[in-house]
């Protein structure tokens, strides 16, 4: 069977030879059915990019030893984000995350290091003592286990 960690060392040797791509996701479904997704720093995947990694992977892995079905695509606005250089690439956009207690927050990525990211929400507000709301902003520092789902907002 191929293993994970076997398709994670061939996309990890492509992108040490491709500058700023890394890796989102490897999946050995069954039947040998490979799901790659990948990602770059600063620009999106182009097609030559991921017929370049599609070519690499099949070089590494060895059809005579055991057949696959591989599939290589890049992350799109709809994948959720995972790792450090995911929450990097969307710093200055608007978020939804939802957190493992159930709280929906939107907002603004400001910032994104290790540990965790912060998020300035911008919600309508009564102050005490005056009769309308106004935006009011929280700025929320938030660590990757406290998250179940973090996407670019769409809906901006």
């Amino acid at each position: 069977m191929i293993e994970v960690k076997d398709i994670e060392q061939a996309v990890a040797t492509f992108a040490e030879q491709h500058e700023g791509y890394f890796l989102v996701r490897a999946e050995v479904k069954s039947n040998n059915r490979i799901e790659v997704e990948v990602d770059h720093d600063t620009a999106p995947v182009d097609i030559d990019t991921i017929v370049a990694l599609s070519r690499h992977i099949e070089v590494s892995l060895d059809r005579e030893k055991e057949d696959f079905e591989l599939e290589v695509s890049s992350a799109g606005l709809t994948t959720p984000l995972e790792g450090v250089r995911r929450y990097r690439k969307f710093v200055g956009r608007e978020l939804e995350v939802l957190l493992k207690n159930g709280v929906k927050e939107v907002g603004l990525l400001e910032c994104a290091n290790e540990e965790g990211f912060v998020l300035v929400a911008t919600r309508m507000e009564r102050p005490e003592g005056e009769r309308r709301k106004r935006p009011v902003e929280h700025r929320m520092e938030l660590k990757y286990e406290e998250v179940k789902k973090a996407v670019y907002n769409l809906k901006v």
